[in-house]
């Protein structure tokens, strides 16, 4: 209560950022506190920049505020002390000030995640100059030329405070009740001990359905995979129940579904327990490399160049056409980017990577 009452005290200006030198607030400021990305991929993307952070000062207090979906993987990560829930803007203002921190890191380039730390009067904030939010930045860069994978996109905020970034792939360790959750998963789904190994489907994408190979192919290639004694499973997140239904009716056969019940943390182990997963540009594609399972990626509007798997062994499938990479949400033609990859180069590249773990 008394923390909240020294937030409610702060003078108009300082609740606007414009804090005077020398307030009370800004003497006992410390820590770091990193506004993560909303989507699990990009927040899978960012775990790099939490292990620089934590090495630069691994004394210092280092907090992260993330969306509720992303929540579990900066927990299991380990490298911040503290992971907050973010909500509304008030509320999350009210509650960043009350932790007084020295320095805040806007990782997503958004007018509002600078809003946060900018109203709860952050002495210093860090970020690129996008959308429009220069203004509340102590720290303004220019946003990166993106001509590199998206994990060195932060690299150029990092050095601006003389922190040397984290080179190494994002890499997510799995707590034992997550391990716990997807042992019971794969047990209740009759995949406890998958016969020929468990290739895992993910045939969602949550931003956009235009990153989603079509559930009929993903359904073929479950059934092809079957044929050849491989056990496949579905993997989805908790509004993909439909999606999953899509691809086993496709199949022709049973297609166990696993995920919706679960965190990304628990999704991961299971993705941990697979020989290969099949994914479009997506969370469980990032899960799954974090966790070291080998991935086959399938690219169309976007760039694997930018945001390819890292960390495992991978193939990535694109067919680009002439507007690759779009990047947009609506195809206004006939998705040919996604529908030109066949069933059977992608049931190839699977067979490719289960023969290099013979």
């Amino acid at each position: 209560m008394e923390d909240e009452a020294a937030a409610f005290s702060l003078s108009p200006r300082e609740r606007l950022g414009l804090r005077a030198e020398g307030s009370d607030v800004a003497r006992k400021s410390r820590g770091r506190l990193v506004i993560a990305p909303n989507w699990i991929g990009d927040a899978v993307m960012s775990l790099p920049v939490l292990r620089a952070l934590r090495r630069f000062a691994p004394d210092e207090p280092l907090a992260v505020l993330a969306r509720p979906g992303a929540v579990p993987i900066y927990r299991a990560e380990g490298s911040a002390g503290e992971v907050r829930t973010a909500s509304s803007l008030v509320a999350d203002s009210l509650a960043v000030a009350r932790g007084r921190f020295a320095q805040a890191w806007l990782l997503p380039n958004s007018f509002r995640s600078a809003l946060v730390p900018f109203l709860a009067a952050v002495p210093d904030r860090v970020g690129y100059a996008t959308d429009g939010r220069a203004v509340l930045l102590t720290g303004s860069l220019p946003p990166p030329p993106r001509t590199e994978h998206q994990l060195r996109d932060y690299d150029s905020l990092l050095e601006s405070r003389g922190i040397e970034p984290d080179t190494d792939p994002p890499r997510l360790p799995l707590p034992a009740r997550a391990r716990e959750r997807a042992e019971a998963a794969l047990s209740r789904a009759g995949l406890a001990t998958a016969a020929g190994g468990l290739v895992v489907l993910a045939p969602g994408a949550a931003s956009s359905w235009t990153k989603r190979w079509p559930p009929d192919r993903f359904g073929r290639l479950g059934a092809e995979l079957s044929a050849r004694g491989v056990s496949a499973a579905i993997a989805i997140g908790p509004a993909e129940t439909g999606l999953a239904s899509a691809v086993s009716d496709a199949a022709g056969i049973r297609l166990p579904t696993l995920g919706a019940d679960l965190d990304p943390v628990e999704l991961a182990a299971v993705l941990a327990r697979a020989r290969v997963v099949v994914a479009n540009d997506s969370g469980p594609m990032h899960l799954a490399a974090a966790v070291g399972t080998p991935v086959v990626a399938i690219f169309g509007p976007t760039d694997p160049g930018r945001t390819g798997p890292s960390g495992s062994p991978s193939v990535v499938l694109d067919r680009y056409v002439f507007c690759s990479p779009c990047y947009l949400k609506e195809c206004p033609y006939g998705h040919e980017c996604m529908r030109e990859i066949e069933v059977e180069a992608v049931l190839g590249a699977v067979e490719r990577l289960l023969d290099s773990e013979r």
